[in-house]
This record gives C-alpha cells, sequence and structure tokens, in this order.
C-alpha cells in the first residue's frame, strides 16, 4: 500500500510538468497568431512567393488538418496566375508524419490532465487521506521540478538548437522525409528553422512562468495555514495515534477548529475552576469542610450524638 502511494505521488510529479509543456505545445499548434508571427518574422510571402491571402488560408488548413481525420493534407494556391498544390509529395507525407506525431503528444497531454484531476480528487478530496497543506506543497514541489527541468533545457537549446533539432526529427520520425530542402520546399519556407527555435524557446518560458505561478501558490497557502496555526498556539497537528477515521486531514480541521475558538477566547489555557470545585490551588484535593464544622473536637471524627437525660 505505501509502495503503491509512493508511486502514484512520482507518476503526480510527472504527470504535472507533462500536463503544462503539451498543453502550451497544443496551444501554439491551434493558434493562428503562431502562424502570422512565422510570416511576418521570416519573410514567408517573399520566400515562397506565395501571397498573404494563400498563407492564411494555408494556416487555417493546418489547423483544421489536425483535428480532422484527413490522411493528407492537400492545399491549393495561386502561383504565377495558375493554381497547383502549395506542398510537393515529400512535404505532405511529412505532414501526416507531423500529425501522427501531434495526436500522440494530445494524447499524452489529456492522459496527464486526466491523472491529475483523478489524483487530486481521489486522495484529496475523496478518501481525505492528505491535508490540502499537503497538496499545496505536492503542487509547489511539481512546479520547482518542472522550473528546474525547463531551465536545463532551455540553456541546452540556446547553447546547441541545431543538434537538438536534429535529434529529435530522428527520434520522432522513422524515415527522412523531414529533411527538406530550403531553396525549393515551401513548408520549411514558411516555417523556417529560425522560426522552431522561437516556438520552442516560447512554448518552455511560457511553462516556466506557469510552473513558478503553482510553486507560489502552493507556498503561500502553506504560509497562510501556517501562519493561522502559530497566532491560535497550535505549532502542529496531533498525532497519528489520535486521529479518527477520516484520517489526518480530520486532524488538521480539529486543529483549525481548535485555533478559531483559541482566537475567540484570547487564550489557549482552559477557564479557571469555579471557586468551591476544588480545593487549594493546583491540587485535586476536596476544599475545606465550613468552619465550625470541626472546630468542637479538633479533629475530623464526627461530633458525639446529643446527651439525653435520664428516662422516667
Amino acid at each position: 500500500m505505501v509502495l503503491a502511494r509512493w508511486m502514484a505521488t512520482a507518476l503526480f510529479l510527472v504527470a504535472l510538468p507533462l500536463f503544462l509543456v503539451l498543453s502550451n505545445v497544443r496551444i501554439a499548434a491551434n493558434a493562428l497568431a503562431v502562424y502570422s508571427y512565422a510570416f511576418d518574422r521570416y519573410g514567408a510571402e517573399e520566400r515562397a512567393g506565395v501571397t498573404r491571402t494563400d498563407l492564411d488560408r494555408a494556416a487555417r488548413d493546418i489547423v483544421l488538418y489536425f483535428r480532422d481525420d484527413r490522411d493528407l493534407l492537400d492545399i491549393r494556391v495561386a502561383i504565377d496566375g495558375r493554381e497547383q498544390a502549395l506542398f510537393n509529395p515529400r512535404e505532405v507525407l511529412h505532414m501526416r508524419d507531423v500529425k501522427a506525431l501531434m495526436g500522440r503528444a494530445f494524447s499524452v497531454q489529456e492522459l496527464s490532465l486526466i491523472f491529475v484531476v483523478g489524483y487530486i480528487a481521489i486522495v484529496f478530496l475523496w478518501a481525505r487521506e492528505r491535508s490540502m497543506r499537503h497538496l499545496a506543497r505536492l503542487v509547489a514541489l511539481g512546479g520547482a521540478v518542472t522550473v528546474a527541468v525547463l531551465v536545463l533545457a532551455s540553456t541546452a537549446l540556446v547553447a546547441g538548437f541545431d543538434d537538438l533539432f536534429r535529434q529529435f526529427h530522428v527520434i520522432s520520425f522513422s524515415n527522412d522525409l523531414w529533411k527538406l530542402d530550403p531553396d525549393r520546399d515551401r513548408l520549411i519556407q514558411m516555417f523556417p528553422r529560425g522560426f522552431w527555435f522561437d516556438a520552442t524557446l516560447g512554448v518552455g518560458l511560457l511553462t516556466i512562468v506557469e510552473a513558478m505561478l503553482l510553486v507560489a501558490t502552493g507556498l503561500g497557502y502553506v504560509v497562510y495555514v501556517d501562519r493561522r496555526r502559530r497566532r491560535a498556539g497550535v505549532i502542529t497537528p496531533p498525532p497519528a495515534s489520535d486521529t479518527t477515521e477520516t484520517g489526518p486531514a480530520a486532524s488538521d480541521e480539529r486543529c483549525t477548529a481548535g485555533a478559531e475558538e483559541t482566537e475567540r477566547t484570547g487564550s489557549a489555557e482552559p477557564p479557571p475552576a469555579m471557586a468551591g470545585e476544588t480545593g487549594r490551588a493546583g491540587t485535586d484535593e476536596p476544599a475545606p469542610a465550613a468552619v465550625g464544622e470541626t472546630e468542637q473536637t479538633g479533629s475530623d471524627e464526627p461530633p458525639p450524638a446529643e446527651e439525653r437525660g435520664p428516662t422516667p
């Protein structure tokens, strides 16, 4: 059982960065603004010899191609007054491979989201095996892991993007259709290597910002809870042996309830006992008898019975 919980936590720490990165990849692949940036930044209209109107229409068709069930991408544009295919057969086959790769990436993104939401719902909301404070710490840790990995990846990207770009294609594709000629293949003229560097770096930086927000939110919640406990005089939650069947989460709730009660009363000490309830201060001995009950005898013995006169 302990091993299963450890593995579930480890998978959560892996699924969270995957979800963040692949979500941003999905957003970029479907954002027409990204395509417009490529056309404007790298002069696709002049390089490919295609009008901007046809380029924008091609961008919309590519976005739809990633979503629909078409096997091959067939885009027609007007070049030199004649309507012809925008991409040659080699480029069309490569786009089919790209679509398959994007489909796998989107599936992993969806599975990561399902696992993250399911883990939180089952462990923290339904079974209440962990407190919300523990969830905040786990989210902060996942964000920190994401930041650390992406900072290293961004450093490697800046240092040697060309090698990484080539290795990515070698690993991702089982053919060499991705080796395009910038002088005649319009696909690489529209989306040159410089664009892919910008897009990759943008996805990485956006993910780092999102991960840092998760770290700040998680740590902020932990600090908030701990500060409330300190103000209430509650340093740590009670030991596990004092918890009920609802688990540690219920212990934290009892601590919070006790803290709130203490804040209302203004003190963490119990109220003083009423006069007469206890004896001498600091003891549990009974209160002394009323004055006069033992003065006659000088002892704790009961008083003698009343004397009676002689019987007639």
